[in-house]
């Protein structure tokens, strides 16, 4: 019997214009029973999503970003991730946004084509992939999240976004220039991160479920290289704020992407399933390169086994 699939479209996105969403379809349509939808605002993707996995449609395809699939991920997620993932409705992921770092990161593939090629493969064999994801708070995220400098960082790249201009590595490097002398808690470490009986002062934390990290072009930034969808979290607190010590980490990290780097400026956590940050103060929040609103308390988890994929 030929399975159901909602292709979900985010017509914001970069390569998500009619032809290729075209070919997604055609291509599709050969495996499956196909409909199609398109997102109308923030938050649309997450509703459509839950409604698909209520439905128990066996398949759910997403045409965007990494922020349009954030927002499905935590749809098909939202009554919860204690059965069995294989019952549920899996995900397919067809990269049209600017970095696409799930997709990349998952060997999806780079580019519509060849993403389409591999899904079309993936769902003719029946082949599924079972994740880890992670949670901040309310909100899943497959790949990272953070709190502090870098979420600040996806709150400028996000605010370009909205007034017209592409979320490039580009664009994330020069706001990022522009942040960090500046930013609204570095050189001050207002952060208290605990997991289990360790404590750390902090200014940012980076929290990782998979890597790399992000991408600066084709380059990983990969600061927590050990994180991967069948383990739990790691994390990276940033203790020094001083702009050489960061400055050469970061150099660091793009030059030798899978080296775990220590010491100053940062302490390392490994293989987390809970970790808590908290402030005096509101600060920023991402998750898969999206901004939050601020808080002062966030809880991370790492949740098992919640999420299939079709790969």
């Amino acid at each position: 019997m030929t399975p159901r699939a909602l292709v979900l479209v985010n017509p914001a996105a970069t390569r998500a214009g009619r032809a290729e969403t075209a070919d997604v379809v055609a291509a599709l349509s050969a495996v499956a029973t196909v409909a199609v939808t398109v997102t109308a605002s923030p938050g649309h993707a997450t509703e459509l999503a839950r409604a698909a996995r209520r439905d128990a449609l066996p398949l759910l395809v997403v045409v965007g970003g990494d922020g349009t699939v954030n927002e499905a991920v935590n749809g098909l997620l939202a009554d919860g991730a204690r059965d069995d993932p294989l019952v549920r409705t899996a995900l397919g992921i067809v990269p049209a946004g600017g970095m696409n770092v799930t997709a990349r990161s998952l060997g999806a593939g780079r580019t519509v084509p060849d993403a389409v090629r591999r899904l079309t493969e993936a769902v003719r064999g029946k082949r599924r992939r079972i994740l880890n994801v992670g949670r901040a708070g309310e909100r899943y995220f497959l790949f990272a999240s953070g709190v502090g400098f870098g979420a600040d960082l996806m709150t400028r790249v996000s605010h370009a976004r909205r007034h017209g201009r592409k979320t490039t590595p580009l664009r994330c490097v020069l706001e990022g220039a522009r942040a960090f002398p500046g930013g609204t808690q570095r050189g001050r470490t207002d952060l208290t991160v605990t997991a289990g009986r360790r404590k750390e002062r902090a200014f940012a934390l980076l929290v990782a479920n998979a890597s790399p990290y992000a991408y600066v072009g084709a380059w990983p930034l990969n600061p927590c290289p050990a994180a991967d969808w069948s383990t739990d979290l790691e994390a990276l607190a940033f203790t020094d704020a001083s702009v050489p010590r960061c400055s050469l980490l970061a150099a660091r990290m793009l030059v030798a992407p899978w080296h775990e780097h220590h010491g100053r400026p940062v302490t390392r956590f490994r293989e987390l399933r809970t970790l808590s940050v908290t402030s005096h103060n509101p600060v920023a929040l991402h998750v898969d390169g999206e901004p939050l609103p601020a808080r002062d308390t966030v809880r991370f988890t790492s949740v098992r086994r919640a999420l299939a994929v079709a790969l």
